[in-house]
């Protein structure tokens, strides 16, 4: 490869930075607040439409060195997760509005006759990117990386037309990852659909079952170990909040692990089985619920709660569903919205309502759960494969070999 080399500092004329926002900042409709979570991989931007993901126009107009548009690529370069995992990563700023910078977000304006906008992006999830900024991270439980190290990152600079054509191609392998994900998504929605066809809304009771509260349901409620154990590179599985996502327990993407001492300590008084659902309780994405798949043991860290349904009264699959619905989750964290960490008790959980359907009803929900778990598995094994070939041809593009 004969490729030129800058540092990254040579290619922008413009670095911003976030504004301070404080969680009562936020309102559901306003001026679009842009943060480090908004970032995902492969160059894309999320700005969450559900919640509470903007500010008042009149607080943007006081932040004007936050504000970044179009021209702009948004970094991250805070990160709460210890591994900096997404730390570094690129995309350009979504065009048909402006956007508010929260702390941590930071917005570089390029010298786009030396640098393509698309062809950075994939290259900040590139290894041979990642690895320079895992060189420069420094703290602990938020790491991060400071602007002028970040800045100082070497970036391999091929011709601007061969950036595009590598942007073009990667763009077109990504699209196909993009259609899983699609395909995976609607799932989601036949799920939730599918919920509120046999069980309608939750909130109203329109088929007035019997109100029960969930300790009564429920043959255990109890959560993971409230001290943290040392990680360790090989011993018994440790589950955290981190690895329950509303379409299963991810432990394997992410695994962390604890001796076995450690591990008989906690089971001792947390001990999940199959068909136990999985609560999120504490954290930034507290209210996720799943059902555990897994035979083998593992620990659980405090931040998840373990509910273990009485299945002669309720299902794990409706349980779940319950949990994981909209309307649901609305009322259980309602009274947090201001808080800075949402945290959900074991008394409060306990005391959470809960209809109690037919049990012919349940069944064959648990049935269209099990039908769409079977096509998910394979969408995702499908995109597991699609996601392989994409580092593979990523690796190649930023090596000279595409």
């Amino acid at each position: 490869m004969s490729w030129s080399e800058a540092r990254l500092a040579d290619c922008v004329l413009e670095m911003r930075s976030g504004a301070s926002i404080h969680s009562g900042d936020f309102i559901d409709v306003g001026f679009p607040v842009l943060h480090k979570g908004s970032i995902k991989e492969g160059g894309r931007v999320v700005v969450d439409r559900g919640g509470k993901s903007h500010v008042a126009t009149e607080y943007a107009d006081q932040k004007p060195k936050a504000i970044v548009d179009s021209r702009f690529v948004v970094a991250t370069l805070r990160n709460l997760v210890r591994s900096g995992e997404t730390l570094g990563y690129m995309a350009p700023v979504p065009s048909g509005s402006k956007y508010i910078l929260a702390q941590g977000a930071y917005g570089l304006l390029l010298d786009e006759s030396k640098l393509d906008k698309r062809y950075l992006a994939y290259l900040s999830n590139a290894h041979v990117f990642h690895k320079e900024v895992l060189k420069r991270m420094v703290g602990s439980t938020q790491v991060h990386i400071r602007n002028s190290q970040f800045l100082d990152i070497p970036v391999p600079l091929p011709p601007l037309e061969e950036q595009k054509r590598i942007a073009k191609i990667l763009d077109a392998a990504d699209a196909l990852r993009a259609k899983r994900r699609e395909s995976l998504a609607q799932l989601d929605a036949l799920l939730q659909s599918t919920f509120l066809d046999l069980f309608g809304d939750p909130s109203g009771n329109p088929h007035s079952w019997k109100i029960c509260k969930m300790v009564d349901v429920c043959e255990k409620i109890t959560d993971g170990t409230h001290h943290s154990p040392p990680i360790v590179e090989e011993g018994v599985p440790y589950v955290t909040a981190k690895h329950i996502k509303a379409g299963g327990v991810k432990f394997f993407e992410n695994p962390w692990y604890v001796s076995q001492e450690e591990h008989a300590k906690i089971y001792s008084r947390c001990d999940p089985v199959r068909g136990d659902v999985l609560y999120i309780k504490d954290g930034a994405t507290t209210g996720v619920a799943a059902i555990n798949c897994f035979d083998f043991e593992f620990s659980m860290l405090s931040s998840v709660a373990l509910i273990r349904p009485n299945r002669n009264v309720v299902l794990p699959e409706y349980v779940c569903a319950y949990l994981n619905n909209e309307k649901s989750k609305k009322r259980f964290l309602g009274d947090m919205g201001g808080a800075a960490i949402k945290r959900l008790t074991l008394a409060k959980i306990k005391r959470f309502d809960i209809p109690v359907p037919d049990m012919e009803v349940q069944r064959k929900f648990s049935e269209v759960v099990f039908r769409i778990q079977e096509q998910s598995q394979k969408l995702r094994a499908q995109l597991d494969c699609m996601d392989e070939l994409f580092g593979s041809l990523q690796q190649r593009a930023f090596s000279g070999e595409l």
